[in-house]
């Protein structure tokens, strides 16, 4: 009984990692231009399993004339304890020539 629960919390994090990161690559192959417009892009509020999530972007524009583009997951832990949250992050650098650089894992302290 207690392996499933176990199992069952892996593979809804599994599915909420893998919700952040195909936004993140959809988000990559878009134009500069229209990356930029969506720094005012509303929250998405997701269901994975019994658990509410939301995913975000954050766009900030940088020095060089490039984007850094952050996809943020926030979803609950557990159904009865909202104030626990798991955390899930994709982020990549788009430039004006529409090239992307990976942010590297210390770039993301901040956005979790």
């Amino acid at each position: 009984m207690r392996f499933r629960f176990l199992q069952k919390r892996r593979d809804e994090a599994e599915t909420f990692t893998g919700m952040v990161e195909e936004r993140g690559r959809i988000l990559r192959a878009l134009p500069y231009d229209q990356l930029a417009r969506l720094a005012d892009e509303p929250t998405m509020e997701v269901v994975v399993g019994n658990r509410k999530g939301q995913v975000g972007v954050v766009v900030e524009q940088c020095e060089g004339d490039q984007l850094k583009v952050v996809v943020q997951g926030f979803i609950n832990a557990f159904e009865r304890l909202p104030m626990f949250k798991g955390v899930a992050l994709h982020g990549f650098y788009k430039h004006r020539d529409g090239t992307v650089t990976e942010m590297g894992n210390e770039e993301f302290y901040g956005y979790d």
